[in-house]
């Protein structure tokens, strides 16, 4: 039987045809998990911030921050990490909304005061941690936004390591038992290197003390806490 040469052409191709499908198929066919794209390493991007930053004639009470991401976040050990300068006697508080977080204060501002809020490490991304490290808004409860500072590094008198997390507080005015009884002026936190940034500050003298702040409660315990100071007065 002779088989016509346009058949011959049908058949090769109907083979090549079903040779690719079966290849297909095998491909499709594995036991392996199909893999999800390079692991995820940005932190999350800011994409809004109200009110603006150096926001004035912010309201002494009910007043909200709400900064706005790119994608979900969430909030890590906020009583440690996200500093008020200068501080409140109650931390501020945090809601996540969506991919917002809503800052409040859980008492009245000063009037006429210019605030700083440090969050350090405390806002990561959702799914796999990201931080984003030093952010920091500025806003007034006034009608201008002070806009000096100090920075400077923290270290161990005897080892002369870097001292991480330590406490320096400013004071306008400096007594025996001011790091004891006062609320400071100004405030920051060290990071690893030991190194410091006092934001949005007045340009007056002030007194600079540190301390290791083991209860986070912005004051200098006797006895259980290091402490060191300037010997002078500083001006930004």
């Amino acid at each position: 039987m002779k088989i016509k040469k346009e058949n011959i052409y049908s058949i090769i191709t109907v083979l090549l045809v079903v040779m690719y499908s079966f290849h297909a198929s095998s491909c499709a066919s594995t036991k392996a998990a199909p893999s999800g794209g390079p692991k995820d390493t940005i932190p999350p991007v800011i994409l809004s911030t109200v009110p603006g930053e150096n926001a004035t004639n912010f309201p002494l009470e009910d007043g909200e921050i709400i900064i706005t991401f790119n994608e979900y976040v969430l909030v890590k050990d906020a009583n440690k990490n996200i500093l008020l300068s200068p501080p409140l006697k109650k931390n501020v508080k945090t809601k996540i909304k969506g991919k917002s977080i809503i800052f409040t204060f859980p008492e009245p501002l000063d009037p006429n005061q210019t605030y700083s809020l440090n969050c350090g490490q405390a806002i990561a991304d959702n799914n796999e941690g990201n931080p984003l490290y030093g952010f920091s808004y500025s806003f007034s409860t006034g009608t201008e936004v002070d806009s000096m500072m100090i920075s400077g590094t923290v270290l161990d008198a005897v080892t002369l390591f870097p001292i991480e997390n330590a406490t320096v507080a400013l004071y306008d005015e400096a007594t025996d038992s001011t790091v004891i009884t006062t609320r400071p002026s100004a405030i920051a936190r060290t990071d690893k290197w030991g190194y410091f940034v006092v934001k949005n500050i007045k340009p007056i003298p002030y007194y600079a003390f540190a301390y290791t702040d083991g209860n986070t409660n912005n004051r200098y315990d006797q006895g259980s806490e290091q402490i060191a100071f300037l010997d002078s007065a500083i001006i930004p």
